[in-house]
């Protein structure tokens, strides 16, 4: 009748050994987990912080840019760009420039150089570009350029 079943000792530690395999199964995957939700924080942090650098950035875009191969005195001939400069970011852009690639019938490229345009552009300021580039050789076919800036 009232009778005690003993557990032999043999089940018992098989019993914990379960228990601790499980939990240690449960705590690898919980850190698992948490390692790729921390890298997965760690990268929006880095886009967060890279969008905001890009809103205090400086941004140049030109307006009504007009190419000009001035051949009046064939000695002398010169590329003459006008057009204006605008800084549309907000913050200051810095050593403005023009990079300048202009080329001549056979592939030859007489104009591969860049020139400043201003020291420093407000954020909301313009600037006129009015630059000319000589060069030497026949009349330019083609002329590509891109701006420059630092911040």
């Amino acid at each position: 009748m009232g009778e005690k079943k003993k557990f032999p000792l043999s089940s018992i530690v098989i019993v914990l050994a379960v228990v601790t395999i499980v939990a240690l199964i449960g705590l690898s995957a919980s850190l698992i987990i948490y390692s790729k939700q921390n890298s997965t924080l760690q990268d929006k942090n880095k886009q967060i912080s890279d969008l905001q650098s890009q809103l205090s950035a400086p941004k140049l875009v030109s307006i009504g840019l007009q190419y000009n191969d001035n051949r009046t005195d064939p000695n002398a001939p010169f590329l003459h760009i006008t057009g204006y400069l605008v800084n549309v970011g907000s913050a200051t852009a810095k050593n403005c420039a023009i990079h300048v690639t202009a080329g001549q019938n056979g592939n030859s490229t007489p104009l591969n150089m860049t020139a400043t345009i201003v020291a420093s552009l407000d954020a909301g300021a313009y600037q006129t570009i009015d630059i000319q580039l000589p060069y030497s050789g026949p009349a330019l076919v083609t002329y590509t350029s891109f701006l420059a800036w630092t911040n």
